[in-house]
């Protein structure tokens, strides 16, 4: 009998798979990876994904385990490490750890050539071209990047709450969201700066931001408009890099926001047709926990992404 973990973790939320003989016979949730400066980020991971398993009942014997994470260390040695602390607290098995774009490209379109935009509190999307190449667009964070992601939305919406409160911007019904939401907006910017997991408080925000927008208010839609632009010109970058020509080219979805068919799946369809003539808009296979588990049966397209720890073996 064989028996692996496949997990799928980011900024909010970590799930984590029990496979058994190729066959998922539960799965548990956990918090997701704070970032800020007081917060060691490889112990945050390693203690997400040691939360999951114990929400497993800590089962003895894994032999391997997949993960796909946001926060997958690009430092190899800092990958090594995340690595061995996963491989020290899950009881030895055989790692394989990866960016979050790799499982959900499989889950997505299962290491078939397309390309997969993720977007969930950040936003990362991957190619994977006719010869097997890899093309990243986006996944450097919210500093830096992350266009169209949860927390951009979010941070949209507090700027322009803050800007209105300072006479600085248009009146919005996002006020009276954010009140309902946070509470006094006195103080709100320092709540936010010396928060655990500013990063995940500000990603949450989506929700009432969304409301906001369904009933019409000016500011929060040109928000949401602004976010899908943010993904279609992402999605279309990596297109142009990966493939010469978007005719019956996939491409394909991942991650939450993706969830909100007004929004965001609808308008991201329609934009990126419009602006890449020819490409094939395509429903998900699966999800990134899906794709997880599929990796398990072998790396394929993805090897050149992964990190293998714990043996010599390498797919």
């Amino acid at each position: 009998m064989s028996l692996e973990l496949a997990v799928d973790g980011g900024q909010t939320n970590l799930r984590m798979a029990l496979v058994r003989d190729g066959v998922v016979v539960e799965i548990t949730h956990a918090g997701g990876f704070a970032y800020s400066a007081e917060t060691d980020l490889l112990d945050s991971v390693a203690n997400a994904v040691t939360e999951a398993y114990e929400g497993l009942g800590s089962p003895p014997g894994v032999q391997r385990v997949c993960l796909g994470l946001t926060a997958a260390p690009l430092q190899p040695d800092r990958r090594r490490r995340l690595a061995a602390r996963i491989h020290d607290r899950l009881g030895d098995p055989e790692v394989w750890l990866g960016p979050d774009m790799v499982t959900a490209h499989a889950g997505a379109l299962g290491g078939a050539p397309g390309v997969v935009t993720t977007a969930g509190t950040g936003v990362v999307c991957l190619g994977i071209d006719a010869d097997g190449g890899t093309h990243q667009g986006d996944g450097h964070g919210y500093l830096l990047g992350d266009s169209g992601s949860g927390f951009s939305i979010g941070r949209a919406a507090l700027r322009a709450v803050l800007s209105a409160r300072d006479g600085r911007g248009p009146a919005t019904a996002l006020t009276e969201a954010a009140q309902d939401a946070l509470g006094d907006l006195a103080g709100l910017s320092q709540r936010i700066y010396t928060s655990p997991a500013p990063v995940r408080m500000v990603a949450r925000c989506t929700p009432w931001v969304a409301a906001v927008a369904r009933a019409g208010d000016p500011v929060a839609r040109g928000i949401w408009a602004d976010a899908v632009d943010g993904l279609v010109a992402t999605t279309a970058a990596v297109l142009a890099r990966s493939f010469p020509t978007t005719t019956r080219v996939p491409v394909s979805y991942a991650g939450g926001l993706f969830a909100m068919d007004d929004l965001v799946r609808q308008p991201f369809t329609d934009a990126i047709r419009a602006r890449c003539p020819g490409v094939e808009v395509r429903e998900p296979l699966g999800n990134p926990l899906d794709g997880a588990v599929r990796l398990l049966a072998g790396l394929g397209p993805y090897a050149p992404l992964m990190l293998t720890a714990g043996s010599d073996a390498h797919v």
